[in-house]
């Protein structure tokens, strides 16, 4: 089995960067645990769609640009890559058997907290505590139907992917004869 980072490993990463990483310092993770991977890698998984693209941020400052800054959810989909590599499968069946509905349901996650800290900043704005407090149960009756689409697209997606599984033919190398009757 390949080294891999540990759950606590991966935790320890999504705390100490919650808004993001550059490539620099998605490679630097891996390379920190003697894990191989480069940037060349990660653009080879962000073309294939196996890793979610960089967002332009600005930095603070006139005249310094914008670095590209990935979601810190790709360290733990290229581990979860490479350790699906390990098992043998191809490129192509870990995009369509492990992340065909990931991405979108990772979409609908953001998007959903985004609205919902928009809903939040308004609420905080309104001067009537009356109307505050009746938005913001009407706030937590959305959360909660946001959290339970999550949790049923996801488990919706796990009940697929169980269901298409079929046996993987192990080994490699040429078929016997017998095999191509």
């Amino acid at each position: 089995m390949p080294h891999l980072l540990t759950e606590a490993q991966l935790r320890k990463v999504e705390a100490e960067h919650p808004d993001g990483l550059s490539s620099a310092e998605l490679v630097a993770v891996f390379a920190e645990h003697e894990i191989p991977f480069s940037e060349a890698t990660l653009r080879k998984y962000v073309q294939l769609g196996l890793v979610p693209r960089s967002r332009r941020v600005g930095r603070k400052g006139k005249h310094r640009g914008s670095r590209g800054i990935y979601p810190v959810r790709a360290v733990r989909r290229i581990n979860t890559i490479k350790r699906l590599m390990a098992e043998q499968y191809t490129i192509e069946e870990i995009k369509e058997r492990f992340f065909a509905f990931k991405d979108h349901i990772e979409t609908v996650d953001e998007a959903l907290g985004q609205l919902l800290s928009r809903f939040e900043e308004r609420i905080a704005e309104e001067p009537s505590p009356e109307v505050r407090r009746r938005l913001e149960r009407e706030l937590e009756s959305v959360r909660g139907h946001a959290r339970e689409l999550l949790a049923s697209a996801t488990r919706l997606e796990k009940l697929l992917l169980s269901a298409g599984r079929r046996p993987r033919p192990r080994g490699g190398g040429a078929a016997s004869p017998t095999e191509l009757l």
